[in-house]
């Protein structure tokens, strides 16, 4: 396994663990038996206990044999010694003998050159001879000598400089062999092996470190530090909350290479030649068929391989700090205490005294500047490494001579050390770090999976009546263990119709590992585990074989026990790739938005990445095509400038302030430490969605993150991004700092990446705060009705039905989305006869939140309101809010459905498609009749709105800090236009594919394809978003869909071998305040209203009586209490296994 340097943690690549944790001394972990662990593939959690017992047993010593990953050998590895050895470990190549030239080759080379040369001195003597012949004059006889003398003269003069020539040669070439070979046959096998070659000092490079070393900028350490950071935050015990490296410095006494020697690539044993390409990535632990022709190149290119030793040993430092800051240092910071309650810091001053160890490289050499690559690093075991620990007190002393300390301080430095020792490894993209650039040009994502999950059949039951089950569906990879999506649960149903879409990212790691997709079917309990009632799986490198071809299947169910578990999936899937940048959209880079005299200038120029292929370089300054709306969005914060909180006033210890001082700081002075600095982390949403969150950087004005989180954007022509800075505090909720807030359209005007440095906004604090922003789009055609928001507004301004078959005139309409709790009511009062409908027509529009969008479902219900109390349901409406179309207003028909025994409970909670055909229903079709039709005149608004306030995650802290970033987000007036589309697709717009859809696709469209079960399109063809619906689903959902008529149905034995707010709501509310400004507030009512209204914005800012700390810890207090009795409301409740928020740690 090989890490790369800049690659963020996440479920592929955990954090390291330390192997001997301090936590068990002080909070035992509790054994968990979690089921979806247990039943997924072990070879992760395998590969972390592998890393802890390499740690271990390397540290105690034990040689171990492993592979060699940059030569593909098979060796022995030990840990680096603590002493260094006195003895003699090899001479220097220029004082071995060079070996003997081959003679006799020499010989008849120099034997050859002379023997024609013979021939032709003999030739031509004779031929002057009877030239001769002809003259009489004896002086011309002479003349004719004269050639042949000559010709001998030259041909002897070349034996002497041929033999001479191949002498030189030869030695040289034996010289140069001495090199290749550069050892002695100790062991006398005949062959002089990597352990025999002759290590060379070098002393050169040593005297290179020397001058550098004091003069280093330790800043280029910064991702190393951060990692270090993530380490050890991941393994200190919970009463520890946060740790912070404040410092690094190198010192003035240099570190040493004691020894580099050249290796060659690893020889067959069979043939004694160099490894073929496949059997080299073999001996790597690679599949060689399931990595690019980059990757190959890169591992099989032309490379060179050295070995390298080096040596770090302290000078003797004293007590004082002067002395102690000559060697390599870190301070680092411990905040001890009760999480959110009360912390310590606890500053620690490490000194390295000593670090000895081997490594091992494999660079690539490419043929432009600096000529060097990606290089594979790999550790020849565990390098001796040796610290002081000392905390910055007189009176403490050195942590690493108390128990427990040092063993955890060891343990942590032997665990991140153990992650790069063979055959694992650590890839350095060398050309990237040369160029100084951390802007990323392309997604770690190669490419997406669309999967449409359409319905499941023949569940087992599993209820303890054995009645029924309550299943969901969650998809995740073989080798990871969370869920990347999950269904909505659908309870007492044992053929249950889903019909919901999932967009999963893959990268060059999951083709790597040779992933499985895999479908998992759970039965949710409410007092227990979840039971799981089948799964299968799907090769990706299938798909990917078939790349932009879906394939619609009916999997029969494995079972993850021995138990026989019936049923099967009904699934369509299929992989799409990343598309190139269109090279009709390219540009110069800079902002059209600009003038024309300022737009050249320099200083107006956005920060360009270093591009080191054609792709990046089109990428820098390439717009995203509007034609290909979904895609990859990388988002990635960096970090944060000047930060600070700002002071309403001058702050002042005395009750005065002097004569004439300034009204409030000015920030002149900026300190990067110190007390009264935020401890900031950030959040990023995504379409008003919670996609990352940083970890907390504690108490500085210069925090640098370096994370970020790569998603699929369904329609990047609509989408935004909210990057909120919060400060994490004591005994008070987090505050917001600031907020960026970026909408996709304005920021990709004339590139495909964007990194800029912007303010933060309507917060407590301030400062400039650096993001990068990179869009790759897909050749994944969604349907237009696919393409929305998860989260918004449902308004729907009248309902009316048509019917024969029942009279619902004195009926109340109730209007309910199934994730949610909110339920609006129409009153009976509303409805009148309209020519064949019946119209229930309120003064004004019922507005109904909505979140999970796409899992939701409108239930319309019509309930007898004649007597005093309504009565049982009459008939029921059912519309999937799947089927609409972002923005787009107009009517709606739904079918109108009766249940003869009374029960709705299946209409509520499968799908049904708008036409009712229920042909997709395996059991209960009969129970339900339709009896009419429904129009609903509605439209949805994307985004958070103030009917969200309910419906916001968990109660107290978390709603009240949800709400704030939406209230301030509003007040700024960044959601004037949420999910407006701000680009349209030219009518001549001709979008540049790849060469995999030009052949699949042709020269004409395909024809659309359509499915039942999705609904056929979207149901509201209204104009919506400014453009036609109708015209644009001839352009999308053409190749992520396949009809049921092409289903493929797998038997069992294949199945084992596989194995916001809208701009009409916007428009009313602001008309509203308007009013409300010009109308002053009667009576004491209408000035309370106004008090309380203004006293909410002094309190959002921490003015008025919120200024007070007591006043904050007491609102944190209340809080905290509401966030306990929802987490404890919340366990009794029956929840799928939907994927958790992201996070650095």
């Amino acid at each position: 396994m090989t890490h790369k340097f800049t690659e963020p943690y996440s479920g592929k690549n955990p954090v390291p663990h330390i192997a001997t944790k301090l936590t068990s001394l002080v909070n035992p972990e509790k054994a968990t038996n979690a089921k979806a662990e247990q039943l997924q593939d072990e070879s992760v959690k395998r590969e972390e206990k592998d890393t802890e017992k390499t740690a271990d047993k390397l540290s105690k010593g034990h040689v171990m044999h492993t592979t060699d990953p940059t030569t593909g050998e098979d060796l022995d590895i030990r840990n680096a010694d603590e002493d260094p050895d006195p003895r003699p470990q090899g001479e220097n190549v220029l004082h071995q003998p060079f070996p003997p030239p081959d003679w006799k080759e020499h010989r008849d080379h120099v034997l050859s050159i002379t023997n024609s040369s013979t021939v032709y001195i003999s030739g031509a003597f004779v031929t002057a001879f009877l030239v001769s012949t002809f003259f009489s004059s004896r002086i011309l006889r002479v003349l004719c000598l004269i050639p042949p003398a000559f010709l001998s003269f030259l041909l002897l003069f070349r034996i002497n400089k041929a033999a001479q020539g191949d002498f030189e040669q030869r030695v040289w070439h034996a010289e140069r062999m001495r090199g290749l070979a550069a050892g002695s046959d100790v062991d006398g096998d005949g062959k002089v092996t990597d352990d025999e070659r002759t290590r060379e000092s070098a002393e050169w490079a040593n005297a290179v470190i020397r001058g550098l070393w004091p003069i280093m900028n330790t800043d280029m350490f910064s991702s190393l530090l951060d990692m270090l950071e993530d380490i050890m935050q991941s393994s200190v015990p919970r009463f520890i909350h946060s740790v912070r490296v404040v410092d690094l410095g190198l010192g003035s006494n240099a570190g040493r290479i004691t020894s580099i020697r050249s290796l060659p690539d690893a020889r067959s044993r069979d043939t004694g030649e160099v490894k073929a390409t496949d059997d080299s990535l073999r001996d790597m632990g690679i599949d060689g068929e399931t990595i690019g022709p980059d990757d190959r190149e890169a591992l099989d290119g032309d490379h060179v391989n050295l070995e390298l030793s080096f040596a770090y040993q302290g000078l003797p430092s004293g007590r004082s700090a002067q002395s102690k800051a000559e060697n390599i240092h870190l301070l680092i910071e411990f905040f001890v205490g009760i999480k959110n309650v009360t912390g310590i810091r606890v500053p620690v001053w490490v000194e390295v005294t000593g670090v000895v160890g081997t490594a091992r490289a494999r660079l690539q050499l490419i043929p432009d500047p600096p000529f060097v690559k990606t290089t594979l690093v790999t550790l020849m075991g565990l390098p001796r490494i040796t610290i002081s620990v000392l905390p910055l007190s007189r009176m403490l002393p050195n942590m690493m001579n108390i128990p427990f300390i040092s063993g955890f301080i060891s343990s942590a430095l032997d665990t991140a050390a153990a992650e790069y020792v063979a055959p694992k490894s650590l890839t350095l993209d060398l050309q990237q770090l040369i160029s100084g650039d951390d802007i990323k040009k392309d997604t770690e994502a190669i490419g997406v999976i669309v999967v449409h999950i359409h319905r499941a059949t023949g569940v087992k039951k599993m209820d303890t009546t054995d009645s029924s089950a309550d299943p969901y569906v969650t998809l995740t990879y073989s080798r990871l263990e969370k869920p990347l999506y999950s269904t909505r649960i659908i309870q007492g149903d044992c053929n249950p119709v889903f019909e919901e879409t999932a967009v999963l990212l893959v990268d060059v790691n999951t083709v790597k590992l040779r992933e499985r997709l895999s479908f998992q079917l759970w039965d949710s309990d409410r007092m227990s585990v979840d039971d799981m009632l089948g799964f299968a799986e799907i090769d990706i490198v299938d798909l990917i074989r078939q790349r932009g071809k879906p394939v619609r299947r009916v999997s029969p169910l494995s079972s993850p026990d021995s138990k026989d578990r019936p049923g099967s999936l009904e699934y369509t899937v299929g992989y799409y790739g990343k598309l190139p940048p269109n090279k009709k959209l390219a540009t110069d880079g800079s902002d059209p938005s600009l003038p024309d005299d300022l737009r050249q200038l320099p200083e107006f120029k956005d920060a360009r990445a270093v591009a080191l292929n054609d792709l990046e370089a089109a990428v820098l300054v390439t717009a995203p095509d509007p034609e290909w709306p979904s895609g990859l969005l990388s988002v990635q914060v960096h970090e944060i400038r000047d930060l600070s909180v700002k002071t309403m006033g001058k702050e002042r210890k005395g009750s005065k302030g002097r004569e004439g001082e300034k009204g409030q700081d000015d920030g002149q002075q900026t300190e990067e430490e110190g007390e009264g600095l935020p401890s900031s982390y950030c959040t990023i949403s995504l379409n008003d969605e919670l996609v990352y969150e940083t970890r907390v950087k504690p108490i500085t004005s210069s925090p640098m993150f370096n994370a970020g989180t790569e998603r699929f954007v369904r329609d990047w022509r609509k989408a935004h991004v909210a990057v909120t800075v919060k400060d994490s505090r004591m005994r008070e909720n987090d505050a917001v700092l600031g907020t960026v807030f970026l909408k996709l359209s304005e920021v990709f005007v004339n590139a495909s990446e964007v990194t800029r440095c912007y303010s933060l906004e309507k917060g407590l604090g301030s400062g400039r705060i650096r993001i990068s922003l990179l869009f790759r789009p897909v050749e994944a055609k969604l349907p237009p009705n696919l393409l929305g928001f998860d989260t918004g507004t449902l308004e729907i301004r009248d309902v009316s039905v048509q019917s024969q078959q029942i009279d619902l005139s004195k009926c109340e309409v109730r209007l309910k989305i199934t994730t949610g709790e909110a339920e609006e009511k129409v009153s009976r009062k509303t409805a009148e006869q309209r020519d064949d409908k019946i119209v229930w027509a309120p003064d004004s529009p019922t507005k109904l939140p909505v979140r999970q969008r796409y899992a939701a479902a409108l239930l319309i219900s019509f309930r007898d309101a004649s007597g005093f109390k309504s009565s049982g349901r009459r008939a029921l409406g059912v519309l999937w809010l799947r089927d609409l179309i972002d923005r787009a207003e107009g009517p709606v028909e739904v079918s109108l459905w009766r249940a003869k025994d009374g029960d709705y409970s299946r209409l509520k909670l499968n799908y049904v498609p708008p036409d009712g055909d229920l042909s997709y229903w395996d059991s209960d079709k009969e129970k339900v009749e339709r009896i009419g039709s429904v129009f609903l005149d509605l439209v949805f608004w994307p985004g958070f709105a103030k009917e969200h306030y309910e419906m916001l995650n968990g109660q107290g802290a978390r709603k009240r800090g949800s709400w704030d970033e939406y209230d301030r987000q509003k007040k700024a007036g960044f959601r004037d236009s949420i999910g407006e589309l701000a680009v349209k697709v030219p009518h001549d717009h001709k979008a540049q594919e790849s060469h995999e859809t030009q052949e699949r696709d042709g020269a004409q469209p395909s024809p659309e394809k359509t499915d039942k079960t999705m609904t056929n399109g979207p149901v509201n063809t209204q104009e919506g978003d400014n453009e036609d619906a109708s015209e644009d689903a001839e352009g999308h959902g053409t190749n992520t869909i396949v009809s049921a008529d092409s289903v493929e149905v797998e038997s069992s034995a294949q199945s084992t071998r596989s194995g916001s707010e809208g701009g009409g709501e916007q428009e009313q509310e602001s008309g509203n305040e308007t009013d409300g400004s010009e109308k002053k507030h009667g009576g004491i009512i209408g000035k309370a209203k106004e008090w309380r209204k203004h006293q909410k914005e002094l309190h959002r800012d921490h003015r008025g009586i919120m200024q007070a700390k007591p006043m904050r810890t007491a609102e944190w207090i209340k809080d905290s209490v509401e966030d306990s009795a929802h987490a404890v409301k919340d366990r009794f409740k029956m929840k799928a296994r939907h994927p958790d928020v992201e996070t650095e740690v």
